[in-house]
C-alpha cells in the first residue's frame, strides 16, 4: 500500500509538465498562425505599394532628366495612397527608388540616372525592410519579424521614331507589279510595300493626307492604346529626345493603334533628326554621346532650280549616279493621287504590261542612294526577293512612261563599304570614300545607319479619333526610311526619306511588372 502511495506521489507532477509543455507548443502553433498571417498579410500590403509605385513611375520615363525627376515624384506620391500592416502609411524616398535600361539593372540613383537618362526605362521600387511585434511568437523568444516588397516596372524601348505617315496603299501590306516584257521590259516583278516602293525618295509633307500638303503626325512616344494618353507626352518638348536617339515605345502588345498629335513644323524636332548629320546646333536637344551621328553624312539633294532642289557644283556628286549623259535628274516631286498612276506609286489594279494612261510621272525624288528596288519572290503574300541590278533599272520603264537610263552605270558603286556587310547591297551611302562619302567631324565617332528613321505607318482612310494631341489611329506598320537631306521644316517644309523596307515583326512596347 505504502509503495503505491509513493508511486502516486511521483505521478503528481508529471501532469503539470506535460501540460507546460503543451502550452508552449500551442502558444508556438498560434504563434505561427497568428503572427506568420500578420507577416505574410504585411507582405502582401507592401508589394501591392511598391507594384502600384512602380507601375506609376514608369509611364513618366521618357528618357529625359525630367522624365526621372517625374517617375521618382509619382512613385512617391502614390506610395503614400498605400497602406501596410492595416493603418500604417508607406512613405517612400529617393533612396528607395532606382532607375536602370533593363529589368535587371544595373541599377543607379535618381541623381545618377538624371545625368545620363538615355536607355533608363525601367524603375525599382523597394520598401526597404518593415519591422513588426511579434504576438505569440515572442513566448518562444521571437520578439519581432520583418519584410518588405519590392518592384520592377518599365518598358523595352524600341528603334522607332515617333513620326506617323499616311500608307501610301494601306490595304495591302504587300503587293507586285510585273513589268512588261521585251521589247519595252524584261518582266521582272516590282515589291511594293503598303504602296511604298523600295529605293524612291518621298517627301513625308507630302503623305498627310495623300495627294495634299500636310504635316506628318507626332506619335506619343509614351502612351499607346488602350492606355491613358497625356496630351504632353506628344508634345514638341517631349517627344525632341526621342527624335534624337530614334527610340520610342509607340505600339503595345495587343494593339494595333497609336496616339498621334497633328503637325510636325517644331524647329526644335527638325534640329533633333538633322543630328544624325552631325549637326547639333540649336535648338537642338541632341548630344552626341547618346545621339551620335552617321557614318556617312553626305547628303543627297534632287537637283533643279526650286527649293530644295540644288543644282550646285558641290551637290552635283552626290547624285552623279543619277545623270547618264548629263541630266539634271533627278527632280522632285510629292505623291499625288491625281491621274491613274499616282507618283511614286504602281496602278493599284497591278496590271500588265504598262499603258500609257498607266505610266509612271517623269518627276521622282533621288533613287537608290541608300538601296535599290526589290523584285517580288513570288509568294502569297509577297516578300522582297532579288534586289534589281541599275542594269535592270534601266531595262524596265520603272520611273517613266518608257524604259530609260536612268542610272550611269559606270559611276554607281559595285560593292559596299568595308565598315558594312558584304551581303549588303552597294549603294552610295554604304561607301566609306569617294564622292557619296563625308565623314562627321573626328570628335563625333559615327553610327552606321543613323540616319534610318522607322516611321510608323498609319491608314488615314479615317481621321484620328479624339483631340488634336492624342487622336488614335490605326498602325498598319513600321516603315524604314533613309534621310536624303537635313529636316527643314521651314516655309515648305521638307522630310525628304528613302523607303528601305518594313521593319517586321511590328515591334512592341507596354509597361510591365517584371519583379
Amino acid at each position: 500500500m505504502n509503495t503505491a502511495f509513493r508511486r502516486h506521489d511521483k505521478q503528481q507532477g508529471a501532469i503539470a509538465i506535460v501540460l507546460g509543455l503543451t502550452l508552449v507548443v500551442l502558444f508556438a502553433m498560434g504563434g505561427l498562425v497568428l503572427d506568420l498571417g500578420h507577416l505574410y498579410i504585411a507582405k502582401t500590403e507592401l508589394q501591392n505599394g511598391a507594384d502600384s509605385s512602380a507601375l506609376a513611375g514608369a509611364v513618366e520615363l521618357n528618357q529625359s532628366a525630367t522624365g526621372i525627376d517625374n517617375a521618382q515624384a509619382k512613385a512617391i506620391a502614390i506610395a503614400q495612397k498605400n497602406r501596410y500592416d492595416f493603418s500604417t502609411t508607406l512613405t517612400l524616398t529617393a533612396a528607395n527608388i532606382s532607375f536602370g535600361p533593363s529589368p535587371d539593372g544595373p541599377w543607379s540613383s535618381g541623381a545618377s540616372a538624371r545625368t545620363s537618362p538615355q536607355g533608363q526605362t525601367f524603375i525599382r521600387v523597394d520598401t526597404g525592410s518593415k519591422t513588426f511585434a511579434t504576438y505569440l511568437m515572442g513566448i518562444a523568444g521571437i520578439a519581432s519579424t520583418s519584410t518588405s516588397g519590392v518592384a520592377v516596372a518599365g518598358r523595352f524601348v524600341n528603334d522607332v521614331t515617333p513620326i506617323g505617315v499616311c500608307a501610301v496603299d494601306p490595304a495591302n501590306k504587300t503587293a507586285q507589279y510585273t513589268y512588261p516584257a521585251a521589247p519595252a521590259g524584261t518582266g521582272l516583278t516590282e515589291l511594293l510595300e503598303f504602296g511604298f516602293r523600295r529605293g524612291v525618295t518621298y517627301n513625308l509633307f507630302g503623305l498627310n493626307p495623300l495627294g495634299g500638303p500636310s504635316d506628318p503626325y507626332l506619335i506619343n512616344p509614351v502612351d499607346a492604346p488602350p492606355g491613358a494618353c497625356d496630351a504632353s507626352h506628344s508634345s514638341a518638348n517631349s517627344t525632341a529626345p526621342f527624335m534624337c536617339t530614334g527610340s520610342s515605345a509607340v505600339v503595345s502588345s495587343g494593339s494595333g493603334k497609336v496616339y498621334t498629335n497633328t503637325g510636325l513644323s517644331a524647329g526644335k524636332i527638325a534640329a533633333a533628326l538633322n543630328s544624325r548629320f552631325d549637326d547639333y546646333s540649336g535648338p537642338s536637344v541632341c548630344d552626341p554621346a547618346t545621339a551620335p551621328p552617321d557614318t556617312n553624312i553626305k547628303e543627297y539633294p534632287c537637283k533643279g532650280g526650286s527649293s530644295p532642289c540644288v543644282a550646285s557644283a558641290a551637290n552635283s556628286p552626290p547624285t552623279g549616279w543619277m545623270e547618264p549623259g548629263a541630266s539634271t535628274l533627278p527632280s522632285q516631286q510629292s505623291v499625288s493621287l491625281s491621274g491613274s498612276k499616282p507618283n511614286y506609286r504602281l496602278p493599284p489594279t497591278f496590271t500588265t504590261p504598262v499603258t500609257a494612261a498607266q505610266a509612271q510621272f517623269a518627276g521622282y525624288g533621288v533613287l537608290w542612294s541608300y538601296g535599290p528596288a526589290y523584285q517580288s519572290n513570288g509568294a502569297t503574300p509577297a516578300k522582297a526577293g532579288t534586289a534589281y541590278s541599275v542594269a535592270d533599272a534601266n531595262a524596265n520603264p520603272m520611273y517613266s512612261t518608257a524604259k530609260a537610263t536612268y542610272f550611269d552605270t559606270a559611276s554607281y558603286p559595285v560593292s559596299p563599304g568595308a565598315s558594312f556587310p558584304a551581303s549588303t547591297p552597294p549603294s552610295p551611302y554604304n561607301q566609306t570614300s569617294g564622292p557619296t562619302f563625308q565623314a562627321p567631324s573626328a570628335a563625333h565617332p559615327g553610327r552606321n545607319n543613323r540616319r534610318i528613321l522607322n516611321v510608323v505607318l498609319v491608314d488615314c482612310r479615317t481621321a484620328p479619333v479624339g483631340p488634336a494631341s492624342c487622336g488614335a489611329m490605326d498602325a498598319v506598320g513600321i516603315g524604314k526610311f533613309f534621310m536624303t537631306m537635313k529636316a527643314d521644316f521651314s516655309g515648305g517644309a521638307r522630310l525628304d526619306v528613302e523607303f528601305a523596307g518594313l521593319i517586321e515583326p511590328v515591334p512592341n512596347s507596354e509597361i510591365k511588372l517584371y519583379k
